[in-house]
């Protein structure tokens, strides 16, 4: 809570006022410090998850592709935050939803049939 209130800004109104306003300003100064541990750890950015293909995704019609998920129906590439169990599951039910009760197998043969036409 002092910390807090460290922070407010006081408005000089007289000479004695302004003395307590640079004082303040020093204060506030202390607080944003750089080099001070608590500023720095709850400023610290988060690194982005960066998923990993599984096989259990040519389920819903993925495959892996550079480490992007790419729909086998449609041949879009998706980025890599998609690659999440429920957002495949989304885009299957939502861009195919003829394709959303098709079974592993449907999906597999229409891999090896992909392969073959290459």
């Amino acid at each position: 809570m002092e910390r807090w209130l460290k922070g407010v800004k006081r408005v000089a109104t007289s000479s004695n006022d302004a003395e307590c306003s640079k004082a303040v300003r020093a204060e506030n100064t202390a607080i944003t410090d750089p080099d001070d541990d608590a500023t720095t750890s709850s400023s610290t950015v988060s690194k982005t998850k960066k998923r990993k293909y599984d096989e259990s995704y040519i389920s819903f019609g993925f495959v892996d592709s550079n480490g992007s998920p790419l729909c086998m129906l449609c041949s879009k590439l998706l980025p890599n935050s998609s690659m999440a169990p429920a957002k495949l599951r989304r885009h299957l039910e939502t861009v195919h939803p003829e394709s959303k009760d098709k079974n592993k197998d449907f999906f597999v043969k229409r891999t090896v049939i992909g392969k073959s036409k290459i």
